[in-house]
């Protein structure tokens, strides 16, 4: 990492609470509607509640982990409970990240990377993403990402978040790839990702799925006649694009208002869909 995860955690979750004690409990958070001010709280302090156990314990096991989430305390009625409730929480958590090396082991819910470093890394895109939607919630400006941390954040996004939702893909379901998508970060690394859709029964009761997935291809460019798209921008741009808060660009600089698209119009809409799924 090019920059201080546990200073900008800090930061970024200081300036969330800042934002959201300055708006009504009941506001509605645009980029989570289902969300409001005060559930936007409590998920920071469920969330940094949940990893800090998850550290001090060393858990690498899932059963250790469902211990740790069934122990869980409930929610507290009151706001200023739950403010207290969410500086405990992220100060367990800075602890626990200042205890230890990337390299010690950690349960993470992607199998494919495990330790403390992809806790460090969720946690900081995690601050800084929740940090926008407290401030769009608030009225607020948005304040500016740092390169290294949008750069990162797109990285995540295609390294850690969007493969994941293949290891949730039930055995009973098909798999098809339906678009190539290649991202352009300005002044970056161009990587092409391959979305899919996975769909079918589920034997239990006869509903109907269909969904997107995506992955990062390791190859410069794809094989094959897939559909294509190019979707480029600053890293600022993409990122806050790849996590669903597009709306947050309108806020920010003229440069960063848009991530520009183009392409085959079924890939297009195939990454309209995948980013339409966006991230909690």
């Amino acid at each position: 990492m090019t920059f201080d995860a546990i200073a900008t955690i800090r930061e970024e979750t200081e300036r969330s609470v800042a934002a959201l004690t300055a708006t009504a409990p009941d506001q509605r958070v645009p980029t989570c509607p289902d969300w409001t001010a005060d559930d936007l709280l409590w998920h920071l302090a469920e969330v940094h509640e949940f990893w800090a156990a998850i550290l001090e314990s060393g858990a690498t096991e899932e059963e250790q982990v469902m211990a740790i989430e069934e122990g869980k305390a409930e929610r507290p009625a009151e706001r200023e409970a739950l403010l207290a409730r969410r500086a405990a929480a992220t100060d367990a958590l800075l602890t626990q990240l200042a205890a230890h090396e990337d390299e010690d082991p950690a349960w993470f819910w992607y199998s494919e990377v495990q330790g403390v470093g992809i806790t460090r890394r969720m946690q900081t895109h995690e601050a800084t993403i929740h940090r926008v939607d407290a401030e769009l919630t608030a009225g607020r400006p948005v304040t500016p990402l740092s390169r290294q941390i949008a750069a990162d954040g797109l990285a995540h996004v295609l390294e850690v978040m969007w493969p994941a939702g293949f290891e949730w893909i039930p055995d009973w379901a098909v798999i098809r790839p339906v678009a190539a998508v290649e991202i352009v970060p300005e002044g970056g690394v161009a990587r092409w990702v391959e979305i899919s859709r996975w769909s079918g029964t589920r034997p239990r009761d006869g509903k109907e799925f269909d969904a997107p997935v995506a992955r990062a291809l390791p190859a410069d460019e794809p094989a094959g006649d897939l559909p294509r798209a190019r979707a480029a921008g600053t890293a600022q741009a993409l990122d806050l694009w790849a996590w669903g808060r597009e709306q947050a660009l309108e806020h920010l600089g003229e440069e960063d208002q848009r991530v520009a698209l183009q392409g085959d119009s079924a890939a297009l809409a195939q990454l309209e869909t995948l980013i339409a799924e966006g991230h909690d």
